[in-house]
């Protein structure tokens, strides 16, 4: 562990935003909410508009090239004014390239000087609990975060964020399903540092509960209440695991790397080699070499939020695996993949593509008589039928040709 000093400073002189990065990421929020708050004026709509996430906690890294603004409306107005009113300010206030995107709400994804830029509406309630929304709670994650790190811990937080990164862990986006900003945030504020993290994930079993402000008494009760296998409850809303999104596939990756950093730190592990695409021909020598096949499902990509879009899009592959199952064929991997933009693409990696002419269908028990009796009388001499009945072990079999 003597070299992880210098490895720290290295990230730290790449991920830490400079000067002349804060005043221009600054800048283009200041605006941003100049416009908001010109607009709302203009309507008669007392909101109040504020920069959220990790530029307002200054937790983020350089190169970063995501903006949030939120435009916190009076509760009053109801849930009806994020759709009218809230979006009709967050529009005046995305200048002229902007779309409408949605999460649980609408809201206006811009695009202003190479940043993308999320005006965010929302409601100003008094206390998390009290949400109407989602996102009601985000500024109170944004004040409690704030209140807990110190100049020191945040840039604990920007090295384990971009740790997360380089072992493609990060982003609770359904798309990667990996470990959110504030769950970093979470991380670094229950145990203290980076290389405490590490060391403590390190060990993580099947399950792990971290409740950081002890909402609840007895782990047990957290467990029983949520089932992914990281609960990490929000110490603003106790009804809430912050690592919800997060799939066992990533936690298992962030288990496993930190046990290889600890074994052999790296600066690999925060900016690993570039992987480079394997050209086509190299892609038809590896399959030939393993003697496996890949079916491609390939279509132009729909215009749906990102969000949904990917939703749709591990649905749509689970259940395709599923079908391919049950037809007998043996899916070795699978992955969805998609720009966002022109195409959409779910690829499964086959063991063969094409099926034997048979198959084997399992009857009921033997001693259910009654289904005995209306199996035997239909597959005794039916016309699909290759072989049998028998009976293996205790329930009868037959092998039928496939249809």
């Amino acid at each position: 562990m003597e070299n992880f000093e210098q490895i720290k400073a290295i990230v730290l002189e790449r991920v830490k935003p400079k000067e002349e990065e804060r005043k221009k990421v600054l800048s283009i929020a200041s605006k941003v909410i100049e416009k908001a708050k010109e607009k709302a004026g203009e309507i008669g709509v007392k909101a109040e508009v504020e920069v959220e996430g990790s530029i307002a906690k200054d937790t983020w890294l350089s190169g970063d090239r995501d903006i949030d603004v939120f435009i916190k409306l009076p509760v009053e107005l109801g849930v009806e004014s994020i759709r009218s009113v809230g979006l009709e300010i967050a529009k005046a206030a995305a200048g002229e390239k902007w779309i409408e995107s949605y999460a649980e709400h609408p809201y206006i994804e811009a695009k202003i000087d190479g940043y993308r830029v999320d005006i965010v509406p929302c409601l100003k309630v008094d206390k998390p609990d009290a949400r109407l929304t989602a996102v009601d709670r985000t500024p109170f994650h944004t004040r409690y975060v704030l209140g807990k790190l110190d100049d020191k811990a945040k840039d604990e937080v920007r090295l384990l964020k971009r740790f997360m990164k380089g072992i493609d862990v990060y982003g609770a986006e359904l798309k990667v399903g990996g470990f959110s900003g504030y769950l970093v945030e979470l991380l670094i504020i229950h145990y203290g540092s980076f290389l405490n993290v590490v060391n403590e994930a390190s060990s993580w079993k099947e399950r792990h509960v971290i409740d950081v402000e002890k909402h609840y008494g007895d782990l047990r009760q957290v467990l029983m209440l949520f089932k992914e296998p990281l609960v990490v409850i929000d110490p603003v809303d106790r009804r809430r695991n912050v690592a919800a999104a997060l799939t066992v596939e990533k936690y298992c990756e962030l288990i496993s790397a930190c046990r290889a950093f600890l074994r052999k730190p790296s600066i690999k592990f925060f900016f690993p080699d570039e992987v480079k695409p394997m050209g086509f021909d190299d892609v038809i020598n590896n399959l030939k070499r393993r003697d496996v096949s890949l079916l491609v499902l390939y279509s132009k990509c729909p215009k749906l939020p990102v969000e949904v879009l990917w939703g749709q899009l591990n649905k749509s592959l689970l259940g395709v695996k599923k079908l391919l199952e049950k037809e007998g064929f043996n899916v070795l991997s699978y992955r969805a993949l998609s720009d966002e933009d022109n195409y959409a693409a779910l690829v499964y990696e086959l063991d063969r593509t094409e099926l034997s002419k048979t198959l084997i269908h399992k009857g009921p028990p033997v001693h259910m008589s009654e289904d005995e009796d209306r199996f035997l009388s239909k597959y005794w001499e039916g016309e699909n039928v290759a072989a049998g009945p028998w009976i293996e072990g205790r329930r009868w079999v037959v092998m039928l040709f496939r249809k």
